[in-house]
């Protein structure tokens, strides 16, 4: 038989669970690194000055990995720079990463890879053929390098996006002046685990043609987003690529330029820009004709630069904005239904400037953000790194306003471009870049207290035969995560819950009303 045990010590062995609970029935320590459900929002800024971020995403351990660039902790230009931090924000590790000399090395993408390491993607002037190369460097889960190695030709070439691809391999999208057609052509690049070439192509017309996000598409192709002045009504570009990089549609939408664009569970894409001075999300199907486009704005400028379809089948999209907030741009968070409605925006900002350039939804059902802020940090210039409740919240934070952009239905030209292909040979170099591990100054605009953490609720959680059960007042939530931090079992009950559980240790969440209770549950 099973025996259920309640555990009421506020501190266990048990690695990443440590101090988890400050006592039985009720909130947990207002700092624990190491306890993802503890930590619902908060707001931070690192770095010593002249840091921003590019680019961010949740790690499996519940954390986040955050790449940029850093002027303060840099040799003369500015240098990569790597933050690895723990659920609460607080940082694990963070590197730099350089040549020599005075010239400049810029991250602006980053993936959490399948082996717990990381792939970043920047550009780089200390290394390669040209001007600027790109450069990817994979490291180990600690942001030690594996291996590093420029792509590039006599000119400018530039990287913008990088993703894992399904072989384990990598994809890249920016731009070329060293091959193709125009000025400046679309540049994709396939590569092996070890950032061997298998294709590289660039995709354009006269002008300049610029990729600023790929995504591997479940056909195993991919979808690239960014902008053209090559052909006839310019701007927001969208191309559906097959595996080897050979087109199988490509339009364009007018306006700016797209930033953004990720597949949507039905098999079209979402895709965001900036059209005119305003913000855009475009509804495609699967190739590539309107479903429905919307504006979103105020009086002067607001911009996007990322998109997520979050798990209700909406979207939420970052950016800034001059039309609302409390300084001249403010991050801008924008949350829509299915069929681009909005169902909240809100601006994150003080007096001076604040931008986002990324964001994704995170386990809990908030978001994470990341950018720069000149208003808050050590010094002017500080990468800021914000996590929000799935309402837009960082608790009573002040530095949260509510918005009410100006939603416009939108009927964009759709033009179907003829682009030039080329298959093109980079030069490729592997280079060995010098790095450190920097302490970057952190600092929170928005300190919470303990209360904002979690409040106890009145309810009993007691031993059952085959499990545990949840006794409370009306309707409420019960999660049960295991040691990893990984939900197992999720139920939504009145008055009672009865919930079975096998053998071995969890943590058992109730929510009621916005409050919470958790307990450690030992089932022998």
């Amino acid at each position: 038989m099973k025996r259920v045990i309640l555990v009421i010590s506020s501190t266990f062995a048990l690695g990443f669970w440590s101090e988890v609970f400050a006592e039985s029935f009720g909130c947990p320590k207002p700092y624990s690194s190491h306890n993802p459900m503890s930590v619902k929002s908060f707001a931070k800024t690192y770095g010593g000055g002249w840091d921003y971020a590019y680019s961010v995403q949740q790690t499996s351990d519940g954390g986040y990995i955050v790449a940029g660039v850093t002027l303060y902790f840099s040799v003369g230009d500015p240098d990569i720079f790597l933050i690895k931090t723990y659920v609460d924000g607080n940082v694990q590790w963070s590197k730099t990463y350089r040549g020599s000399g005075m010239r400049g090395d810029e991250a602006y993408s980053v993936q959490q890879t399948s082996d717990g390491g990381y792939i970043v993607a920047g550009v780089t002037e200390s290394f390669g053929v040209g001007d600027d190369d790109i450069i990817l460097i994979k490291t180990d889960a600690n942001g030690n390098i594996i291996w590093a190695k420029t792509y590039g030709g006599t000119d400018n070439d530039s990287v913008y996006s990088v993703q894992q691809t399904s072989d384990g391999g990598y994809i890249v999208a920016g731009s070329t002046y060293s091959f193709g057609a125009g000025s400046s052509d679309i540049f994709l690049i396939k590569t092996d685990a070890d950032g061997n070439i298998q294709w590289a192509k660039t995709y354009g017309g006269t002008s300049v043609d610029v990729a600023y996000s790929v995504q591997q598409t479940s056909d195993g192709g991919y979808i690239v987003a960014g902008k053209t002045h090559s052909f006839s009504g310019g701007g927001v570009f969208l191309m559906k690529t097959d595996a080897n990089g050979s087109i199988i549609w490509a339009k364009n939408y007018g306006g700016a330029r797209a930033s953004s664009v990720q597949q949507t569970l039905d098999g079209g894409y979402i895709v965001t820009g900036d059209i005119g001075y305003d913000i855009f999300l475009i509804k495609t199907d699967a190739n590539g004709n309107i479903v429905w486009a919307k504006t979103y704005g105020g009086t002067y400028s607001d911009y996007a630069y990322s998109v997520q379809q979050t798990s209700d089948g909406g979207y939420i999209v970052a950016g800034y904005t001059n039309s609302f907030g409390a300084g001249w741009y403010d991050i801008f968070l924008i949350k829509t239904d299915a069929n681009g409605n909005i169902q909240w925006a809100k601006t994150y900002g003080g007096t001076d400037d604040e931008e986002a350039y990324s964001v994704q939804q995170t386990s809990d059902g908030g978001y994470i953000v990341a950018g720069a802020t000149t208003s808050f940090g050590a010094s002017w210039l500080n990468i800021f790194l914000i996590k929000t409740d799935a309402n837009g919240n960082i608790g009573s934070c002040s530095i949260v306003q509510n918005a009410s952009p100006t939603v416009n239905t939108v009927s964009p030209t759709v033009n179907t471009p003829s682009l030039s292909v080329s298959s093109v040979s980079p030069t490729v170099n592997s280079v060995s870049p010098a790095f450190t591990s920097p302490t970057p100054s952190v600092s929170s605009p928005c300190p919470l207290s303990i209360s904002e953490f979690c409040q106890v609720v009145s309810g009993l959680i007691t031993p059952y035969k085959d499990g545990i059960k949840v006794r409370g007042s009306g309707e409420f939530d019960v999660k049960v995560y295991n040691v990893s931090g990984g939900v197992v079992k999720s139920a939504r009950g009145k008055n009672e819950v009865k919930i079975e559980l096998s053998r071995g240790v969890y943590f058992v969440e109730v929510i009621s009303g916005g409050k919470v209770i958790r307990e450690k549950v030992v089932i022998r």
